[in-house]
């Protein structure tokens, strides 16, 4: 989930057909009755280098890089009631090659998390970035309704696993020891009495 789900993809080439499968995230022993869904994206811009002090010899491709994820993160971005609002994560950047001269190159790389359509969600981002942007699309899928069984307390995640990827009939079922919101960071643990 955190790259390009090849795992779980590969995983489609054993042609296996459980009955069920078990995914272990960091849920605190709760089973995930939904989870949202994902929109990775990267945005591009070239731009041409100058000398900071003549910009007009040149065009930064930092500037309507900003310029756009300005946009992005003050967009009303749908919600649901039981998934909450969808959220947008801008997790890397990068770009230029020194500050006294405009960037030849930038990009960011965006995770999206879906509470409706990813394709909806896409259409708008093109519409937003209207040309300024290269945009390469990574993966999507719309949130996942997941099994649940009688004795365990359910939740839903705002997170996304690589479930969507698994092509099988079965049903899946979401739960771990540990708490997502203690997942990357310098925290990161799991509680003993949930092993």
């Amino acid at each position: 989930e955190e790259t390009d789900h090849s795992g779980m993809i590969a995983a489609n080439d054993l042609k296996l057909s459980p009955k069920a499968m078990i995914v272990a995230e960091p849920t605190d022993m709760k089973l995930i009755r939904l989870q949202k869904g994902i929109l990775k994206l990267k945005l591009t811009r070239k731009g041409i280098a100058a000398h900071s002090g003549y910009p007009e010899l040149g065009d930064s491709a930092i500037d309507p890089l900003v310029d756009v994820l300005y946009e992005l993160k003050n967009e009303d971005w749908p919600s649901s009631p039981e998934l909450g609002a969808t959220t947008l994560n801008i997790g890397m950047i990068h770009g230029g090659q020194a500050a006294n001269v405009l960037a030849e190159f930038a990009s960011a790389f965006l995770m999206f998390r879906v509470t409706h359509d990813p394709q909806e969600l896409y259409d708008r981002v093109v519409s937003i970035v209207n040309g300024r942007l290269d945009i390469e699309l990574f993966s999507m899928n719309s949130p996942v309704h997941l099994g649940q069984l009688e004795g365990f307390t359910s939740d839903v995640a705002s997170f996304n696993t690589d479930i969507p990827y698994f092509k099988f009939d079965g049903t899946s079922y979401l739960i771990g020891p540990g708490n997502i919101t203690d997942a990357h960071c310098s925290r990161e643990y799991i509680p003993l009495d949930q092993l």
